[in-house]
């Protein structure tokens, strides 16, 4: 059988967001339908399908920052639809979406499972980041101000060199859903970090957490896990930041799996990792 008969990748669209979801579901991860919503905002002719003899069996997504690089997440095939190449097939799709763009880097966070295709497709490892697992607790006041409409703006200029690219329009999409909690601590007027945390299937999910002084960066820890008190919390530690998972022990997480951050094309703006506590997510950096 020619599997290249059976297999056609097509762009996502909203009514896709179900069938997402199933697929999701299956892998134990955390998205919600607004995740997948978000990706198709932010690139709309860039999240994939795969469909074979036109059932949906696999899904990808890809964002751009800039031309400095892009980012792919969300590569995953139905359990019994893997080793046909599929993956591969909606990874290249994703490849080829971002590089006809003229990003100079394509960039993701591998699970080892998915590390082995990316070395084929000529991926190389740039870091290393661990998924862990706390619980909220309330803290009382950590001495951080709510995000604001006008201080959206600076931290949106304080991260742009620290993530390596502009990312305002992330941070913006995730500034206006009221769900999502977003803290900034300021100094005299000048953002020292920030940090967001949304909700998810079984637990939220705290990040970006980006910090310039390890106190600040405590403290916007401490404002996010009050918000969600007694619930599950996860994170990704960034391992470049050596004082990341001091931090995170301390407050009594526990490290559950690793992902491999890797890049292919010219690295050339991988921002300073080790301010960032927590990227955004592994899907988009």
């Amino acid at each position: 059988m020619n599997n290249a008969q059976n297999l056609h990748i097509r762009v996502m669209t909203v009514s896709d967001v179900p069938f997402a979801m199933e697929l999701k579901a299956l892998n134990n991860w955390n998205q919600l339908a607004a995740d997948w919503e978000r990706f198709l905002e932010w690139e709309p002719e860039g999240c994939f399908i795969a469909e074979w003899d036109g059932r949906p069996i696999g899904t990808a997504t890809t964002i751009r920052y800039e031309d400095k690089f892009g980012w792919v997440g969300m590569v995953t095939v139905h359990p019994d639809m893997r080793r046909k190449g599929i993956g591969r097939a909606l990874t290249k799709a994703c490849i080829g979406y971002l590089e006809d763009r003229g990003v100079a880097a394509v960039r993701l966070d591998a699970t080892p499972m998915g590390k082995p295709l990316y070395d084929r497709l000529g991926f190389v490892e740039e870091s290393q980041l661990e998924r862990w697992q706390g619980v909220g607790e309330d803290y009382g006041d950590a001495g951080v101000q709510a995000m604001t409409e006008e201080s959206l703006e600076a931290v949106c200029q304080f991260d742009r060199p620290l993530f390596g690219a502009d990312r305002s329009r992330v941070l913006s999409s995730l500034f206006w859903e009221e769900e999502v909690g977003k803290w900034v601590a300021l100094e005299e007027g000048e953002v020292k970090g920030y940090v967001i945390i949304r909700p998810g299937t079984t637990a939220w999910y705290l990040g970006p957490l980006v910090c310039t002084d390890p106190e600040w960066a405590e403290r916007l820890l401490q404002q996010a896990l009050s918000s969600v008190a007694e619930q599950n919390v996860f994170l990704d530690v960034c391992l470049a930041n050596e004082k990341a998972a001091s931090l995170f022990t301390k407050y009594r997480f526990e490290q559950q799996r690793g992902f491999t951050r890797m890049y292919r094309g010219s690295n050339d703006y991988p921002g300073l990792p080790q301010h960032t506590y927590c990227p955004g997510a592994p899907e988009i950096g």
